[in-house]
């Protein structure tokens, strides 16, 4: 009698799984098979992702491998190519090397060009700021001081990556613009305020002290009294 009812038991069990599948076996397959299409979606972006780093990485070493062998027009053609097919990170980076590139040339206004295309294509400001820095150091170079502060002046906001540099360029181009308040307010901030490099700060002393004397050139190069000269060397980092 046990053994009857368990068997009734098991084909009501079977029953009402048979009758589930019926009326929700399709969406559950349907459900599967979504699942399995976006899993496969998600790995193909990931190979085609991964393919296409590594063939941005071997396109840039490369034209690294031009520049150092001296073949400088090739390796800022092919920069200027792989920036504009490359991830904003290779993006920004083959600009800027191509903006290094036509600096050494002596095409200072084709590098600010490619250092202000640079600085859109990065996500992190650190990088942006450093191609900006750049470019304003080459137009400081030309003699565009205007210029030079009018770009500065977001650069050398408290706390931006690059503050330090910014305001110790910014004194500079102001002094040599004829604003030696504006110049004079950098020098006493890198002078003072904590945290700044000591060679940076060094450089702000020593052009405060020249101030003094209204020794200052234009250029950023500095002398003493029309005898010896120091010079403001270019700093290369924050």
């Amino acid at each position: 009698m046990v053994d009857f009812i368990n068997e009734v038991e098991e084909e009501l069990r079977k029953d009402e799984y048979n009758r589930l599948l019926r009326r929700y076996g399709p969406i559950l397959l349907s459900i599967i098979i979504i699942v399995v299409i976006i899993a496969g979606i998600i790995e193909f972006r990931k190979y085609s992702e991964d393919k296409a780093a590594r063939a941005t990485s071997a396109s840039y070493v490369s034209a690294s491998d031009k520049a150092a062998a001296g073949e400088t027009l090739t390796a800022i053609s092919d920069f200027l190519s792989l920036s504009e097919e490359a991830p904003s990170g290779y993006s920004g980076l083959a600009l800027m090397r191509a903006a290094a590139l036509q600096l050494e040339s002596g095409n200072n206004i084709e590098a600010v060009r490619l250092f202000d295309s640079a600085s859109t294509r990065f996500s992190l400001p650190r990088h942006s700021q450093l191609a900006e820095i750049k470019a304003a150091y080459i137009l400081a170079s030309e003699g565009q001081y205007s210029d030079v502060i009018n770009r500065l002046g977001p650069l050398a906001q408290k706390d931006a990556p690059y503050e330090f540099l910014a305001r110790e360029l910014l004194g500079l181009s102001a002094f040599a613009s004829g604003d030696k308040n504006l110049a004079r307010e950098q020098f006493s901030y890198l002078e003072f305020i904590p945290g700044v490099p000591p060679n940076i700060r060094d450089r702000a002393k020593q052009s405060l002290s020249l101030m003094k004397a209204n020794v200052i050139n234009s250029d950023g190069a500095e002398t003493e009294n029309n005898s010896g000269s120091i010079t403001t060397e270019k700093p290369d980092g924050n």
